[in-house]
């Protein structure tokens, strides 16, 4: 081997050297700089994976606490529906009663107050259509000084009675129904104050 083909050897072993020196420590930069955006990337998918872990807590736990709410407030309008319909029932037993019939003429009186008429027609429900007879409606006619005539229709309600003008133009229901209805509201406040110690 001549000397120059030798001397060009070793200059292209140094270059390679070289080469192979600078591939390596771009090498080592390229993967540093990887490296260090892959951890970046590493973080940012860490946060954004706890901050979704806390959004879905937050939604769990509001969606929990609303369901709670919403399952309370049904069990309460259930309770409070019962009370409603046993009153109701009881309702119903007391119009079999003897004194029912004195409450029928409590609320014809109560009810012609509110209206202004020499004649009032009173619609009852079928049963107590039969109860107050011709004589017993003459009678309380006279004491009142008003004119009561029964009307040939019947009310739907289980007592109670409708009072309203020959014409119709005013009508006072005074019904259990319509009056448990007008009282449902301060009833229900009454039953949730008693059931679940609040007011409402």
């Amino acid at each position: 081997m001549t000397s120059i083909t030798k001397e060009i050897l070793e200059d292209a072993e140094k270059e390679a050297e070289k080469t192979i020196l600078r591939a390596e420590a771009e090498a080592e930069r390229i993967l540093k700089r990887a490296k260090e955006e892959a951890e970046r990337r590493y973080d940012a998918i860490i946060r954004d994976g706890k901050e979704r872990i806390r959004v879905k807590e937050r939604q769990m736990l509001s969606l929990f606490d609303l369901e709670s709410k919403n399952r309370m407030l049904r069990a309460k309008e259930e309770i409070i529906s019962e009370v409603l319909n046993e009153t109701l029932k009881r309702l119903q037993r007391y119009t079999l009663t003897d004194d029912y019939v004195n409450c029928l003429f409590r609320l014809i009186l109560e009810a012609s107050g509110q209206i202004r008429s020499d004649m009032l027609i009173i619609r009852l429900n079928e049963r107590d259509s039969k109860i107050i007879t011709e004589k017993k409606l003459n009678e309380f006619s006279r004491k009142m000084g008003v004119k009561l005539v029964k009307s040939k229709e019947t009310a739907d309600s289980i007592g109670g009675v409708i009072v309203m003008t020959p014409d119709e133009r005013i009508v006072v229901d005074n019904t259990f129904e319509n009056r448990l209805r007008l009282l449902r509201d301060s009833l229900r406040a009454r039953v949730a104050e008693i059931l679940f110690e609040e007011g409402g």
